[in-house]
């Protein structure tokens, strides 16, 4: 849950300017945090990468994210800057400055919680995704998706660590901003979202028929970081910890028995739920259907810009290839309240469909993949994504029980993860109680209701 909106002003001093490797970090009261780096050597890293055109005089820390709206990474922005004076003759020589600020991400320092999390994993798939799948998608597209990637290494050579680094472009300095996750989004910007969506999406399908060797090859770079075999066991818990707790908050509500059916029906759906996820995401990677997607595109992963109006995704550490209705259920059931969802659903798949086939004609009219235009333009149909969109549907369900407490947590009161990691607690003891919520419970209410009132609870699923 990555952000890239700065929450804090930077509070770490220039570095001195000289030789030597002096510590830029950002103070919290008095005590050196995890936003610290080397000066010097972030300056040569810069330089060698040729990160701006200046000689880099000074360079400062600071937080790149608000407290809680990350644990897989540390987000760090830095300013980078030169001081210029005018001609020393004159009387008073004034002293300017021409600065840039980037995003640096770092590993978390836990060791235990990488473990437990899977961190190093999602790193180095996001690593992969900005390294061949980011510049691939970017050909195919006429507008801006993710943010410039200055630098995405797995080992960054001569720190004194080695560990992964991630250098991106600050959007912020650009104009971009998040919007509040507990407002949920308006039409308008899940429009722009759903728009964007499909311009990424049909640029996979563009770079799959017009570069099908490479595009395969690419694609072979990412890693399933949460439904897969090795993270199984952990994550199938913690998803079934999130449905206890949302069949714990329903019951605590349930005073007009309103609730008892859905809560029923949600219990039957439990056991199989995280099985039932996995083997619908990875049967998907291979069909028609398939798609390079985000993973985890909900609002902390998106910023929009006003002049001129356009929107970014980024954190691509669950990025893979898969049905793109999983990307857009992902969206709607983190990002929005049930009263849009309710009125706008269809509006948004109309627009999603549109915007694909808009961009796929761009993108494969008068090339050697003309041809399966007709063909590509039936398979993601709004007809046809409409009925996916409906036989995928518990993911949104799942989802949202996973996502609403973070969606929803008071920042005062937020859990220690590193405390909850180094005690080796399993994913069955890891819960959120403490950060959940009155809006918790109301938007927990609100998707069981919805769902049971759409007849989503009572869709008859595959046989295992």
């Amino acid at each position: 849950m990555e952000t890239m909106a700065a929450a804090v002003p930077p509070t770490a001093g220039p570095s001195n300017g000289g030789g030597g490797g002096g510590m830029a970090m950002a103070v919290c009261m008095g005590v050196i945090n995890q936003y610290e780096e080397n000066v010097e050597h972030l300056r040569q890293l810069f330089s060698r990468n040729q990160l701006v055109s200046f000689s880099i005089d000074n360079i400062a820390c600071s937080a790149g994210s608000s407290s809680g709206d990350n644990y897989m990474s540390v987000v760090k922005r830095v300013t980078i800057s030169q001081n210029l004076q005018q001609d020393k003759d004159r009387e008073q020589p004034a002293v300017t400055r021409e600065a840039v600020t980037v995003i640096v991400k770092r590993q978390i320092a836990s060791l235990s919680r990488r473990q437990l999390y899977r961190c190093e994993e999602a790193f180095s798939n996001e690593i992969n995704a900005y390294r061949h799948l980011v510049p691939l998608l970017c050909r195919y597209s006429q507008q801006p998706l993710f943010p410039l990637c200055h630098i995405a290494e797995s080992h960054d050579r001569g720190s004194d660590s080695g560990e992964p680094i991630i250098v991106l472009q600050d959007l912020k300095a650009l104009g971009y901003r998040m919007k509040d996750r507990l407002e949920g989004l308006e039409l308008g910007h899940c429009l722009l979202v759903m728009k964007k969506l499909a311009q990424m999406h049909a640029a996979s399908l563009a770079s799959q028929q017009l570069e099908s060797a490479r595009f395969a090859a690419q694609v072979e770079q990412l890693s399933e970081i949460v439904y897969c075999e090795e993270a199984a066991e952990f994550y199938s818990t913690i998803l079934d910890t999130s449905v206890q707790q949302a069949l714990d908050s329903l019951n605590a509500s349930n005073t007009d028995e309103s609730l008892t059916t859905p809560i029923s029906l949600i219990e039957e759906l439990r056991p199989n739920l995280f099985a039932e996820l996995k083997r619908n995401i990875n049967e998907a990677a291979g069909s028609a259907l398939g798609v390079v997607c985000h993973g985890d595109l909900w609002v902390n992963n998106i910023m929009f810009r006003s002049q001129p109006e356009e929107v970014i995704f980024f954190d691509l550490q669950a990025m893979r290839r898969t049905s793109p209705v999983f990307d857009i259920l992902h969206f709607i059931y983190t990002s929005t309240r049930r009263r849009l969802r309710d009125e706008h659903t269809d509006t948004l798949l109309a627009a999603y469909a549109e915007a694909l086939a808009k961009e796929l004609n761009q993108q494969l009219n008068h090339t050697s993949g003309a041809k399966q235009l007709e063909q590509l333009c039936d398979t993601f149909s709004l007809q046809r994504l409409t009925a996916e969109y409906v036989r995928q549907v518990h993911y949104g369900l799942a989802i949202g029980m996973w996502i609403l407490p973070a969606v929803t947590f008071d920042p005062n009161n937020l859990p220690n993860l590193d405390v909850m990691s180094e005690q080796n607690l399993t994913g069955k003891e890891i819960k959120c109680t403490q950060t959940l919520t009155s809006e918790y419970h109301l938007r927990i209410r609100e998707l069981a209701l919805e769902f049971y009132e759409r007849g989503y609870l009572q869709i008859e699923r595959p046989a295992m």
